[in-house]
């Protein structure tokens, strides 16, 4: 169904949300954006962290859930992948820089993944979306991951505060231009 499929007597509520939605979402994630741009050692930084509390408190949930587990068959896996995951939280913790250098490498996958999602989504967006800022974002998110991947070691962390930053900075680009297309469109109806 299109735009033109509506009563052209009042604009369909659904569509204002989402463009009020997009336009708030695109704003946040240009602000981060920037903010990760300009400082790309603290995103760095605040990503390795997060991913090492994260893991702690995954790895201390799975090793509370064995307590009371004890006769379950999946018992001892689920004991040792907690520790070893609340290990693995604890070393991101003590060595930041290490924990960033390991995380540009998943971080450049993700991002090929993520780009080959909104390469795949620029043809199922109908037309009320903007296609060619989609294909403009997938694109930014492909070239970010294979640089990651081939980047060195000693630029890994500030490239990854800075990639982090700019892709939050396309993401939020790219939503803001179709918060602001849906809205054209709808007060057009």
């Amino acid at each position: 169904m299109s735009l033109a499929d509506y009563d052209n007597e009042s604009p369909p509520s659904m569509l204002v949300r989402l463009a009020n939605w997009s336009l708030g979402l695109g704003g946040v994630l240009i602000v981060l954006g920037l903010v990760s741009i300009a400082a790309p050692w603290v995103a760095a930084t605040a990503v390795a962290a997060f991913c090492g509390i994260t893991l702690i408190i995954g790895g201390v949930s799975q090793v509370a859930m064995t307590a009371g587990t004890f006769t379950w068959r999946g018992f001892w896996l689920t004991l040792v992948s907690g520790v070893l995951a609340t290990m693995l939280g604890v070393a991101m913790l003590l060595m930041p820089h290490e924990a960033a250098g390991a995380l540009v490498i998943f971080l450049a996958i993700i991002l090929l993944m993520e780009a080959s999602a909104k390469l795949s989504a620029t043809a199922l967006v109908g037309s009320e979306f903007p296609r060619g800022w989609l294909l403009f974002d997938g694109l930014v998110t492909a070239a970010l991951g294979i640089v990651l991947l081939v980047s060195e070691p000693a630029e890994k962390e500030v490239l990854l505060g800075i990639f982090i930053g700019i892709n939050l900075l396309s993401s939020g680009i790219t939503f803001a231009a179709g918060g602001w297309s849906l809205r054209r469109r709808v007060t057009s109806l």
